[in-house]
């Protein structure tokens, strides 16, 4: 049954100050670091950093969703995604048609949009800061990006923002918006794009089983294959995981396109 809708505008207000407080909290947190430790240091463990600033969202997140939890009776943890085969094994799927959805747009930035001065130093940017992953322990860089930072966004996005716009406008609002602006909070216009489409994508699956326990895990397994400790990282295992992916778009977004169907005759 479609959720009732209540259009106030104190909705959308709450999923803007959801996105807003995230921002403040690690711009103090932040700031209060580089109180203490200089520059260098900061630049030197930046992952480290960011792994215990999301830690600290995390606490935030969570208490905020129980609150919304206990006072609407709602569980943002109650779908069924896991005892049905079918989703099982779209899981895999999903995954590499994802990262390959993303892998394709990189390559096409790279390939046919360099000339956009906009594209060009965001794709240098992005560059940059990946150039350095492997200078900090993996430990940290697995905590960022492959577990606690995933866990954080979709607590935030799928959880804190899609609530709201839901409260608002139920079906393919909530859906659209959040991943729209997911993107825009990755602020780097190349990753923007990507990150605005999986936003999307999870925010489909999130309603349809209404469990963020299936867009956590998608999230940390898309994000471990582009973050493979170094051990994996070697041109076999990447090669493989391409193929993969490309191999993998097709099928996923057959999938996508059923759930869309069904999302549609419920909306």
């Amino acid at each position: 049954m479609p959720m009732k809708e209540n259009k106030s505008a104190k909705n959308l207000l709450w999923a803007f100050l959801a996105i807003l407080a995230y921002n403040v909290t690690a711009t103090i947190l932040i700031t209060a670091a580089y109180g203490v430790f200089s520059e260098e240091t900061m630049q030197a463990h930046y992952f480290m950093t960011d792994a215990l600033i999301a830690m600290v969202q995390l606490g935030i997140c969570l208490i905020w969703l129980v609150r919304i939890s206990r006072r609407e009776g709602k569980s943002f943890l109650s779908g069924d995604a896991f005892t049905q085969p079918y989703v099982l094994v779209s899981i895999p799927v999903l995954v590499l048609g994802i990262s390959g959805i993303s892998g394709m747009w990189l390559g096409i930035a790279e390939e046919y949009l360099q000339g956009m001065p906009i594209i060009s130093e965001s794709l240098e940017s992005f560059e940059e800061t990946w150039s350095t992953i492997y200078d900090e322990s993996y430990l940290w860089v697995f905590l960022s990006v492959v577990l606690v930072g995933p866990i954080v966004e979709e607590l935030l996005f799928r959880g804190l923002v899609f609530h709201y716009l839901e409260k608002f406008k139920a079906g393919w609002f909530p859906i659209v918006v959040s991943g729209i602006a997911f993107g825009l909070w990755h602020i780097e216009p190349v990753q923007a794009v990507y990150a605005a489409i999986i936003g999307m994508v999870y925010g489909l699956l999130y309603s349809r089983f209404r469990d963020l326990r299936l867009t956590i895990l998608l999230h940390v397994l898309n994000n471990f294959l582009s973050t493979l400790p170094p051990a994996l990282d070697i041109d076999p295992v990447q090669s493989t995981i391409a193929y993969g992916s490309f191999l993998m778009i097709i099928p996923a977004l057959a999938i996508l396109i059923q759930m869309a169907v069904t999302q549609e005759g419920t909306s």
